[in-house]
């Protein structure tokens, strides 16, 4: 590959007869990069060897980082790759060797499919992000599905509003899906439903929105007749079409209805009974952390603390060993949802409440939410037109 030239008095590099003006600690991250091209460094390790003595936060990395894919973009430079779960490089090697027998091996490819829908389906969204991140490696093509979906499980949502390989109305759902996880002023839900009314999205993402998604908007906008009878159409439609990947989640999502709508202690027990069955057959990871995030609610509401709060830390340490990071934010929404309901301004409402605003820090949701609510709605209007 051409060589990059670092210019250390003007902060500046030159690549391909290109030149480009960097930022200091710009300069001093792809220095680093540079000098250790081709290997892997976590935020942790990138902080401690480029901001030695500082004390920025994780998202001073990410921000750096993008602020140089832009730039090298601008004069052709070599890529900048997050390899997921684990952090980031700077690719000095060819991305992907054409003359791998496997690229070309249908069956390899297949196979490697049937690895990420197991994985999904699984919750284990660090083995999937892991696999996704060796895939040249290994020599294989990530499924057009999947190319999209590592990029949301570890909530990469700057990637979906800037990227320019990927058409909107394929990342539609997606940006629908992170704008559910934030704590945005307005009723969500009438954003959902004029999706579903001009089709905005592909067929899964449309019937997933339509029987799954849509029900915690109405849950917590109130609409609790709006959640129940869309529960019932996606039990009825998960029975007609064999969509056994939806029973979980809508059971988890009935059971976070109910808490709203203050059902009786005796049903909510029932219903989280029903749930501990069905994950005794076959432990989901990403539904298993879900369902105990809303147990632990139950249970503190039900005046058991120690206990709630237990399987509250449980859900969260399960969260993190699944990977999936909006999961884990909307699990969080949900809780300071019921918590703000039944028990308003009480420590477990502002301890949870700061949990969420932490995650919502680390990953940029707060700084990034004007311009994702500005893109849905203008993407809406376009279709109106």
């Amino acid at each position: 590959m051409p060589t990059m030239a670092f210019n250390d008095e003007r902060l500046e590099i030159e690549y391909r007869d290109k030149k480009v003006p960097l930022l200091a600690k710009e300069y001093a991250l792809l220095r680093y990069l540079h000098r250790n091209a081709n290997h892997v460094f976590s935020r942790e390790q990138l902080l401690d060897r480029v901001w030695a003595g500082e004390y920025p936060v994780d998202r001073t990395v990410d921000d750096h980082i993008y602020r140089l894919r832009k730039k090298l973009k601008e004069i052709g430079g070599p890529p900048i790759e997050t390899i997921r779960g684990v952090g980031y490089g700077l690719t000095l090697r060819p991305s992907v060797d054409r003359a791998a027998p496997s690229l070309h091996d249908p069956a390899v490819q297949e196979a490697m499919n049937g690895v990420f829908a197991r994985y999904h389906r699984l919750g284990q969204g660090h083995a999937m992000l892991q696999l996704a991140g060796q895939h040249r490696e290994l020599g294989f093509e990530l499924d057009s599905f999947y190319r999209l979906y590592v990029h949301f499980v570890e909530g990469d949502l700057r990637w979906f509003l800037d990227t320019e390989e990927v058409p909107i109305e394929d990342r539609f759902y997606w940006l629908l899906l992170f704008h559910m996880c934030a704590d945005s002023p307005g009723p969500k839900a009438a954003l959902c439903e004029k999706a579903l009314r001009l089709r905005a999205m592909h067929g899964d993402g449309h019937r997933e929105m339509e029987i799954l998604n849509i029900v915690d908007l109405y849950a917590s906008e109130r609409r609790i007749e709006d959640a129940l009878a869309t529960l019932e159409l996606g039990v009825r439609t998960a029975a007609e079409q064999g969509l056994d990947g939806f029973v979980i989640p809508l059971e988890i999502s009935r059971l976070y209805v109910q808490l709203l709508a203050g059902e009786a202690e005796s049903v909510l027990a029932g219903q989280s009974a029903k749930i501990a069955t069905l994950l005794e057959r076959e432990t989901h990871l990403r539904e298993l952390a879900g369902y105990r995030m809303i147990e632990g609610t139950r249970l503190l509401l039900a005046g058991h603390a120690v206990q709630g709060e237990d399987v509250l830390q449980e859900g969260l340490d399960t969260f993190e060993r699944s990977g999936f990071v909006p999961h884990r934010l909307l699990a969080l929404l949900r809780v300071r949802s019921i918590l703000g309901k039944s028990l308003p301004g009480s420590r477990s409402e502002r301890k949870y409440s700061a949990i969420l605003e932490a995650e919502y820090e680390r990953f940029g949701l707060h700084e990034l939410l004007p311009r994702l609510t500005a893109t849905i709605e203008w993407y809406l209007d376009r279709l109106e037109l």
